[in-house]
Order: C-alpha cells, then sequence, then structure tokens
C-alpha cells in the first residue's frame, strides 16, 4: 500500500547537510543512563573492545489496560518495532558477532529459558508485535542481531476520553530514575507504569517532588516479579500542578514509564508517554521541539533551595534566551514558553541549583481537536545513538533533532527504509540544533554517528497547527549498546 510522503517545509536545518557515502570509526562502549547521573564511559585502551553479543530492552504494554478503577476505556491500536543495525550503520565502530542471530519480542510474563539444542539460524533484522495488552514486552537481540539493536513502543488512542499518537522507547531496566510530566489542569492524569523484568519482586519508592512524608506517607510500590504495577500520581502529588518523581528500587531493577492523557471538558486534548529524563543537574539540553499553539516547560527543584534558571533556545541561528525564571525549593513550575519561533530546535537549561526538566509542545487540528508530545533533557554521546521510528499517519511530519553543545560536531544520519539505508552529513556550530526532514514515511529506524564532538538527538512527530491531524510524539535517541570490554583476569599469587 502507498502511502504519501509528508512535506518537510517545518524543518529548518543548521549548517550544511549533504549525502555521503559512508560513517566515521569510533567505538562506544555500552549504554547510556537516563534518569540518573550517566557514568563516563571508560574510553582508555586496557582491555579489547568486542561486539555486544545480548541486547535486551522492555517495553511497558497498554497503559490503560488492568489498571485502577478510575483508568478510562481506552481503544489503543499500536504495537513494538524493533531493527539491528545494518552494516553500514556499525561499519567501524564494531564487527558483529559472526554467529548468526535474531530479534525476538514476547510478552514478559511468558518468557521461558531456551532449552532448544538446535543450531542457531540467522533471523530476520527487523521484528514487530502489531497489538498492545496489559503484558510488558521484552525486546531481545541476539549475536550479530544485538549491536545497535532499537525498539519502540507506540500506539494511537482513540475514544471518548483519550485521543492521540504515543510513543517510547523500550528501555534497559534501572535503580534510579527522574521522571517528568503532566500539569494542572482540570481532567488531566499521569499515572506510572512500573515494569519488572526480573524474577524476583522488586520495591520501588516514590518521590514526588513538592510533597512531603506526611502529605503522603505510603510511597512504596511493591512490583511482581516479571509484571508491572500502575500508579495514580494523582494520589500522591496532588491534581494542582505537573508531577515530578523520583523512582528508586530495591531488590532488583525496573522500566520506569509516565502516561500523560488531557479531557478538557468533554473534549480529549491528547495523550502521551514519557521516559525518563536526566537526573538533577545544572545544565540540563532538551532536544525535539517545535511550535505549536502552545509549549513551555516544567521545571522541579528538587533541593533545599531555591534555583534560577536561565531557558535557552538553540536551532540553526544564534542562541538566544528566552526566560529566566525562579523554582522555589521542593517544587514544580510549568513555565509558558513563547510561541514564536518556527522550526525545530532545542532547548537549554542551565540552573545555579540543580534541577530537572520536560519540555512539551500542544498543537490543535481545524476540528479543535489536541495532542501533546513531550521531550526530555537526553545525554549527550560520541559514539552511536539510534531511534526505532514510531508508525504514525503520512500527513504527521517526522524529524530528527540534533543539538552540539560541547563544541561543533559532525554528525552522520542513517535511515533505515524498506531495508536500505540512506546516509547525511550534518556539520554543526556549538550551540547549534539541526533538523533532519525524515520525509519518507516508510522510514523505520534512524542511527546518529558523530565524526567528531558531541551530541544530543531526538525524533519528533508533528502534525501542522490547525492542519488535518494534529498527533505529536517525541522519542529521544539515546546511546545505543554496541560493545562490551573483554578485560583480561589475572590469577593473584
Amino acid at each position: 500500500m502507498s502511502r504519501r510522503r509528508p512535506s518537510g517545509g517545518w524543518v529548518h536545518g543548521a549548517g550544511r547537510v549533504g549525502v555521503v557515502a559512508a560513517a566515521a570509526a569510533g567505538v562506544v562502549i555500552g549504554a547510556g543512563h537516563i534518569g540518573a547521573a550517566p557514568a563516563q564511559l571508560d574510553t582508555s585502551s586496557d582491555g579489547a573492545r568486542i561486539a555486544a553479543s545480548l541486547t535486551t530492552s522492555f517495553c511497558p504494554g497498554d497503559p490503560f489496560k488492568g489498571g485502577d478503577k478510575g483508568t478510562p476505556r481506552v481503544d489503543v491500536t499500536g504495537g513494538v518495532a524493533a531493527h539491528a543495525a545494518p552494516d553500514k550503520v556499525l561499519d567501524g565502530l564494531v564487527t558483529p558477532s559472526q554467529e548468526p542471530g535474531e530479534i525476538t519480542i514476547d510478552d514478559l510474563g511468558a518468557v521461558t529459558p531456551d532449552t532448544s539444542d538446535s543450531k542457531p539460524r540467522s533471523g530476520p533484522t527487523s521484528a514487530d508485535v502489531d497489538s498492545l495488552d496489559e503484558q510488558p514486552q521484552r525486546v531481545r537481540g541476539t549475536a550479530d542481531h544485538a549491536p545497535g539493536l532499537e525498539a519502540t513502543q507506540s500506539f494511537t488512542a482513540s475514544g471518548k476520553r483519550v485521543r492521540g499518537l504515543a510513543a517510547t522507547p523500550c528501555l534497559a531496566p534501572t535503580a534510579d530514575a527522574w521522571l517528568v510530566a503532566g500539569g494542572g489542569e482540570r481532567g488531566r492524569q499521569e499515572r506510572l507504569v512500573l515494569v519488572n523484568p526480573g524474577g524476583n519482586a522488586v520495591t520501588a519508592r516514590l518521590d514526588v517532588v513538592g510533597t512531603t512524608q506526611t502529605d503522603s506517607p505510603d510511597r512504596s510500590v511493591v512490583v511482581p516479579a516479571h509484571g508491572r504495577e500502575v500508579v495514580l500520581l494523582d494520589a500522591i502529588g496532588g491534581t494542582s500542578a505537573p508531577q515530578a518523581v523520583h523512582v528508586t528500587a530495591t531488590g532488583g531493577l525496573v522500566v520506569p514509564t509516565i502516561v500523560d492523557n488531557h479531557l478538557d471538558g468533554l473534549t480529549p486534548a491528547g495523550v502521551e508517554t514519557v521516559s525518563p529524563t536526566m537526573a538533577p543537574a545544572t545544565r540540563l539540553v532538551l532536544p525535539g521541539n517545535a511550535r505549536g499553539s502552545s509549549r513551555g516547560m516544567v521545571l522541579a527543584a528538587p533541593g533545599t533551595r531555591d534555583a534560577v534558571v536561565q531557558i535557552r533556545r538553540l536551532g540553526d541561528d544564534p542562541s538566544r534566551g528566552v526566560k529566566v525564571v525562579t523554582i522555589p525549593a521542593n517544587e514544580v513550575v510549568d513555565v509558558d514558553l513563547p510561541a514564536g519561533g518556527g522550526g525545530v530546535h532545542s532547548w537549554v537549561v542551565e540552573s545555579d541549583e540543580p534541577v530537572v526538566a520536560a519540555a512539551h509542545v500542544t498543537t490543535t487540528d481545524g476540528s479543535g481537536r489536541s495532542d501533546m508530545a513531550w521531550s526530555v533533557a537526553t545525554p549527550s554521546f560520541s559514539g552511536l545513538g539510534g531511534v526505532a521510528l514510531p508508525a504514525a499517519p503520512a500527513d504527521v511530519q517526522r524529524a530528527v533533532d540534533i543539538t552540539a553543545t560541547e563544541g561543533p560536531a559532525s554528525v552522520d544520519v542513517l535511515v533505515l527504509d524498506d531495508g536500505a539505508v540512506t546516509t547525511e552529513r550534518i556539520e554543526l556550530e556549538e550551540d547549534r540544533s539541526a533538523a533532519l526532514a525524515v520525509k519518507s514515511s516508510s522510514a523505520s529506524a534512524v542511527w546518529v554517528r558523530p565524526r567528531s564532538g558531541r551530541v544530543h538527538a531526538s525524533a519528533l512527530f508533528l502534525g501542522r497547527d490547525g492542519g488535518p491531524k494534529a498527533m505529536a510524539t517525541s522519542v529521544p535517541v539515546l546511546p545505543a549498546r554496541v560493545s562490551v570490554r573483554d578485560v583480561p583476569v589475572t590469577q593473584a599469587r
């Protein structure tokens, strides 16, 4: 079935963009950590770097199935898509295993140990499931399908109470994560989905900025083995403000996601699944933002001191300061941002005290229906980042926003479309952002390879404001797991 390609006129690039034939050399070790302060990757020469032979991530499942009694009934159409990195993406980074591998997507509760003695065969380099229920999904790539594997869960919701496009990357589990989303409007609800991929129950503690132990004495949630729990955050943090929640797990690891949905009176006003943002810091970069009918940023100061915050906009022109605000200690503030400035861009947050942040944009169609996209603060990377692109209507425009804030960068952007990989090169000055339009509606994955420098990146899906479709979502481009370090072990004498 052919689909019309969307126009890319809303995207403004920064610097020079040209088609190139090959990617740069480099080495990536492991995957970046989002939600807690990322450790610096060890780039010393000790130990050989070998291709990852197993990559595993987890997706939350349908957030509106199996929840509390107040969970709205929603018709959800969607699934999970996973793509192994082609040889062209990995060329010069790592040599994949010669052992044949495969990609599997399974209900987490149905995963059983592999007892097969048959000789492994190389399976397809892409896999997907076309339905979602309350079961979380495990995505696994083995052997030659493991390095650079990317997976995304996405869905389109329709119904009287919830409508819109939502997507989130499938992630590795963590013991420490920060999530920011939501709002204080009537009809706004934020649910936290906690997935436990392990074989033992995990206790997750939820600390919501703006509350005290007296306000909410019961903040611990037990997540069953190979299962999930859905928590209504309004019951912990109240309904008068957005939510900034710190999740810490004991006894195991979890994969957390916030589901934000808005019912404006009787009209569905959008839905989004929001992945973890970066841990509190004095400088944050939030790529993948654009102009809509409204836009803003939720900031929280989780410490004991007020934070003075400056917000700057990075695009294809020199950076501009757009707002300076003071965030009271242990409070969450939703900051309105100016509607001017078209095209895709990034926000930079600079503060005198550590803060957490996520940005939002709302689009409204010609019938007055709206949807929202949330962009989180992302880690920078110098090796390889990637994202599986969610399915979306053909008239929803798609772009990958790439930002350089730690010096200039030269970047290759590799797009997987119907089995073929095309490469475009972007040259970025420091404190500039470039948006590459993904014009083909059949494109299924994007990998970002800096040839020099470090970058932040995100994929943004946005219907034209006032146009026929208001659907919107944003998916961060995160560091990809490509290789591991083989450290020699010497027996002590």
